[in-house]
């Protein structure tokens, strides 16, 4: 029984902790209004609201970013950890 408990409560931790990791990464897109390369990337969304996010030497950047520039942004908080531009038409 004791033995069961232990598993029990060890499978919660470890569905806790995967949740919270998939949940604190979010994804958002918009158009670039302000970017400054490996420092922080501004982007307006669909709403009209301007978010800023931090650029590390570890965010992955595909495409020309630029202002102007449509794009897809993974993040954690104010951390950009991909940043995808769109095609050029």
């Amino acid at each position: 029984m004791k033995r069961w408990m232990n598993l029990a409560v060890t499978m919660a931790a470890v569905v806790a902790f995967v949740g919270f990791a998939y949940a604190a990464v979010a994804s958002m897109s918009g158009e670039v209004t302000k970017y400054e390369a490996a420092k922080s990337i501004s982007m307006k969304d669909a709403k009209g609201k301007v978010h800023t996010l931090q650029i590390s030497k570890d965010t992955k950047v595909e495409g020309e970013v630029k202002v102007g520039t449509k794009v897809t942004v993974e993040t954690e908080g104010k951390k950009a950890h991909s940043i995808k531009a769109a095609a050029a038409n």
